[in-house]
């Protein structure tokens, strides 16, 4: 029964731990899906803005570039190097992203990220949140680690 109670803490703190990192983890996304980076279909502009309007990036967030061929992917400075693929404008700044071959930005080879940055204001309540975490944690290993005394004690 002992043991058994045991396992059971065990479980509720990897329970717990499960539910504290499950906030701390950054989502992955390949740029234009199973497509990847490449010349739009029927070199639709709105290919790739219609792609990332389907997401909500946030910091810490990953873009995933796949692409076969001759491409790149680079930051530009501001929204009217975007607007106008602008070649020569790239550096690591802002978050629009172009294909500096050819003409593969104007015929629709770009995409901007609109990243969420962190709220402020939710700020304190995921630090109390993390602390409840961390607090229920300990319990469970308080409470397990007297089990193990009590097998201990009732075994001698």
């Amino acid at each position: 029964m002992a043991d058994h109670r045991f396992s059971l803490s065990l479980v509720g703190l990897l329970m717990v731990a499960m539910a504290f990192l499950k906030g701390a983890i950054a989502a992955d996304y390949e740029v234009g899906d199973g497509y990847g980076w490449d010349v739009p279909p029927s070199n639709s502009s709105e290919y790739y803005p219609s792609w990332a309007n389907r997401y909500e990036f946030k910091v810490g967030d990953s873009a995933v570039f796949n692409w076969t061929g001759n491409h790149t992917a680079a930051q530009v400075r501001n929204q009217a190097d975007y607007d106008n693929c602008n070649t020569n404008a790239t550096e690591m700044t802002l978050y629009p992203i172009i294909c500096t071959v050819g003409t593969h930005c104007e015929q629709g080879q770009k995409v901007a990220f609109d990243v969420i940055a962190a709220d402020e204001s939710s700020a304190p309540r995921a630090t109390l949140f993390s602390l409840s975490m961390f607090l229920s944690a300990v319990a469970i290993i308080i409470q397990a680690v007297s089990i193990a005394e009590t097998i201990v004690y009732a075994e001698r």
